[in-house]
């Protein structure tokens, strides 16, 4: 059994058996590229059909500790005035251990506020499968000190359940302009149980996110830059279950490619530099995105990769459509 393994195997016991320690959600770094993951107000903000696909593998050095897939859908009904989104995310833990798969729908009902001024609120009605392979759990009086897990377990693995299911709510609301934008969300709302073994609920999570956007200057024609690029500087915060994280950076972005450098720190360390780019033609929308990790597991872990890939489909009726949130792409 090497190092790897045998912290990733106690991690997933960590995660999914604690009785004290409640799940958390996995997190982008492309949070634009996942927009009606990142706040469900973001349903329709490009007013067209979209189709996003991402894929997280987090900590490439662990062997699969962490991977995150996920697929949408969302456009905007002038008929509803806002916009509706179709969510499935699968996160794998631990080689497989736990896996949890979830199904989200989402409404957002936007608001002229003033001629300037766009309020968009957003809700997301979900349901979550968390399912848990029992024949991949280990225990530490299995270990042989010279063969490593070798031993039979004395834990009595029948009383973990093998799945667990359950409805969700949250809620999120964006206030834009041409030039800024901004957004709260409220995951989990009704923080429902989720524990396979004792009384454990999901905590709500938090989402703040702002930011700004300038014309830099018009730009040549060089065969891949034709329109005026614009710069966005950033933020992001996230809160959940006293894990806390802040994304600070900004991305410069024009119809065709767009890059950006971010730095994220969880309050109790630095934790990693996050280097994202794209390319758009045609409308199709590739990202990719590799957390540099500067913390004490600078070397351990190999980051993160994260590779999205989104379609942006014409609209067919050519009535005047709402405003849409001129924002990272990435």
């Amino acid at each position: 059994m090497s190092k790897n393994r045998f912290f990733a195997l106690v991690a997933v016991l960590i995660f999914a058996l604690s009785q004290n320690v409640q799940a958390q959600d996995p997190a982008f770094s492309q949070f634009y590229g996942n927009p009606i993951y990142l706040n469900p107000a973001m349903a329709g903000s490009a007013n067209c059909p979209r189709i996003s696909l991402h894929h997280r593998n987090q900590w490439p050095n662990i062997k699969s500790s962490f991977v995150t897939n996920s697929i949408s859908f969302d456009r905007n009904f002038e008929e509803l005035r806002g916009g509706v989104g179709l969510q499935i995310v699968k996160d794998i833990e631990g080689e497989g251990a736990l896996k949890n798969t979830q199904v989200s729908v989402m409404y957002s009902y936007q608001l002229q506020a003033s001629r300037k001024l766009t309020l968009v609120t957003g809700i997301q009605a979900s349901y979550q499968q968390r399912a848990l392979d029992k024949t991949k759990l280990q225990f530490g009086d299995q270990i042989d000190p010279n063969y490593g897990f070798v031993l039979p377990t004395k834990e009595n693995i029948n009383q973990f359940a093998d799945n667990v299911g359950y409805a969700d709510i949250s809620l999120g609301i964006i206030a834009y302009t041409k030039k800024y934008f901004g957004g709260i969300a409220i995951h989990h709302l009704t923080e429902p149980e989720d524990a396979f073994i004792a009384n454990s609920n999901l905590p709500r999570r938090l989402t703040i996110h702002a930011g700004t956007n300038f014309s830099v200057g018009k730009s040549r024609n060089l065969g891949l830059t034709t329109d005026e690029p614009f710069v966005t500087p950033n933020i992001l915060y996230m809160s959940q279950n006293g894990a806390r994280q802040l994304n600070v950076g900004m991305s410069l972005t024009n119809q065709s490619l767009s890059g950006g450098l971010y730095f994220r720190n969880n309050f109790s360390n630095s934790d990693a530099l996050l280097l994202v780019m794209g390319y758009t033609r045609g409308g199709i929308r590739v990202g990719y995105s590799y957390d540099y990790t500067i913390s004490e597991l600078m070397g351990s872990t190999g980051g993160a990769h994260e590779v999205s890939l989104t379609l942006q489909l014409d609209c067919k009726d050519k009535r005047k459509k709402l405003k849409a949130i001129k924002c990272p792409k990435f």
